[in-house]
């Protein structure tokens, strides 16, 4: 993994992610991740602390977080597993499916195929879901 483009603070256990960063090789991390806006992952990107996306990045693999904050304008061609809450901003595009052992919160724009949340999922605004798991608790509201 390249590290020229992360710094590390080691009071919060978080490593910071320069805006327009890339990475070629899958990145894992023991630790949450603020990522600054543009950045690409060409392969997956996993963190075993908290994530937060910044504006628009791409993830070419699949996600994995314990809570993530998906920014706007973001496109992961794989699939976001949470532990805990996943928040989607306006304008996310998820090719795979959304998961989160948690609450999930959907903003306007969105588009995926498949969700699932085990406590509850909020979409607001016009959002695009081809398949939602069943028996999951859902709450519809406009802006």
């Amino acid at each position: 993994m390249n590290t020229e483009f992360i710094k590390y603070h080691p009071g919060s256990n978080t490593y910071i992610v320069q805006r327009k960063a890339y990475f070629e090789d899958s990145v894992v991390l023991r630790g949450n991740l603020i990522v600054g806006a543009g950045c690409n992952f060409w392969q997956e990107l996993r963190v075993e602390g908290n994530l937060e996306l910044g504006k628009n990045s791409q993830v070419k693999g699949h996600v994995q977080a314990h809570n993530a904050l998906i920014g706007p304008h973001c496109e992961i061609k794989g699939d976001v597993q949470v532990d805990k809450d996943l928040t989607l901003m306006d304008d996310v595009k998820i090719e795979g499916s959304a998961t989160c052992g948690g609450q999930m919160l959907v903003r306007p724009g969105c588009s995926m195929g498949f969700v699932k949340a085990e406590k509850l999922l909020e979409l607001v605004g016009k959002v695009s879901i081809k398949d939602v798991e069943a028996g999951t608790k859902v709450i519809v509201r406009s802006e």
